[in-house]
């Protein structure tokens, strides 16, 4: 019985933390602009350089990871990122990089 209610606390934890993430998320330093949209379907895309790149992915997310899959996986990589949630900030980090976003309302 404890293992079932432990792992139900772990499965709740995980859909917490992706629904969070879920919507738009907009990161500008200097004159760039990028923004992720989180789909409840597991798919997103990215926009940037104004709307003129715009990539489409799907995701996976595990605990405070996130794996994107898109058609070359030369932009987003194949590296999980990490990723917190405070209010309406999300941390994307990879690498050593960290990229903080704010969600659109």
């Amino acid at each position: 019985v404890i293992a079932v209610i432990l792992m139900l606390c772990c499965v709740l934890s995980a859909c917490s933390s992706e629904s969070k993430l879920l919507g738009k998320w907009t990161f500008t330093e200097d004159d760039i602009s990028m923004s992720f949209i989180f789909n409840e379907d597991g798919t997103g895309e990215v926009y940037a350089l104004g709307g003129l790149l715009t990539i489409k992915y799907t995701y996976e997310v595990n605990n405070d990871t996130i794996i994107f899959h898109e058609e070359s996986d030369a932009i987003l990589g194949t590296n999980p990122y990490t990723f917190s949630i405070d209010g309406n900030q999300l941390s994307l980090s990879a690498g050593g990089d960290v990229m903080v976003l704010t969600k659109e309302k």
